[in-house]
């Protein structure tokens, strides 16, 4: 919870490095088509990317109360986007979060929920170690469709069968431009394959140098096809090369919300 609240007094209206704000706006064509009654720009989100540790004897608690903050968090709360929960394939003790909410207003209101609250107080004492929390802002795509929900499938079961890939990296400041560069070529890339529903590029308000991909795929044989590719290959060579640390990766399927629930990024997919 210390985690969570230092994160909350983060500079939120710092504004993004010129290089930035120029990748924005030189890769927003390539976004995908968004509908015209979008609330608002992808730029002005907030993102929350979260990684647990989980014991080993807890992980079916951990889940279920994962599932119901979840629930509670995009049925209930008016400015919350998404809420997916994944568990790593290699390693099942970790999962991730995805969480795109309006602003850092109604992150505030989701942590002083009674869903959250609950979910913290039964969760806290099987983390292995303290969660590693990083806010961010949507770099791509500019326009895209961050809802979730879908309220004719509200009441199906979870554990879907797509695979997702969650991973932050932190590269060193004199190279940051470049890889930016092949991050945003993979992304412009991603989005034309029939079977990446998203390809999301995410920077940390607090450490700029630290960059999110959030990528979906219909299934583990569409994600590994991905990884094949030139741009995706190039990519994770400069990751190698130029990164010194971040939050790492889960990779695995969407425990929580089912696939019947939107994951595509194009209101149109």
């Amino acid at each position: 919870m210390r985690t969570f609240i230092r994160a909350l007094h983060s500079g939120f209206n710092r504004p993004l490095s010129s290089l930035s704000l120029m990748r924005m706006q030189g890769q927003a064509q390539m976004a995908p088509k968004a509908s015209e009654d979008m609330k608002l720009l992808n730029n002005e989100l907030y993102m929350v990317m979260v990684k647990h540790h989980i014991k080993e004897h807890h992980l079916d608690k951990f889940i279920e109360c994962s599932i119901s903050d979840g629930l509670g968090s995009v049925v209930t709360e008016e400015g919350c986007r998404r809420f997916d929960v994944i568990q790593d394939s290699s390693e099942s003790s970790k999962f991730a979060f995805t969480e795109a909410y309006d602003n850092k207003e109604a992150f505030d209101v989701h942590v002083n929920s009674p869903h959250f609250l609950k979910w913290y107080q039964t969760t806290r004492s099987i983390q292995v170690e303290e969660p590693v929390v990083s806010f961010c802002r949507v770099l791509y795509p500019v326009h895209a469709n961050f809802d979730s929900f879908v309220p004719e499938n509200e009441l199906d079961a979870g554990f879907g069968s797509l695979h997702i890939r969650h991973s932050g990296v932190e590269i060193e400041s004199e190279m940051l431009a470049e890889y930016l560069s092949h991050v945003l070529a993979e992304a412009g890339e991603a989005s034309k394959e029939t079977d990446c529903l998203r390809f999301d590029v995410y920077q940390n308000l607090e450490n700029p140098n630290e960059i999110y991909t959030y990528e979906i795929y219909t299934d583990t044989s569409a994600y590994d096809r991905h990884q094949e590719t030139s741009s995706a290959q190039a990519r994770a060579e400069k990751a190698d090369k130029w990164g010194v640390g971040g939050a790492g990766e889960v990779s695995g399927r969407n425990i929580w919300p089912p696939n019947s629930w939107n994951f595509s990024s194009d209101y149109t997919h």
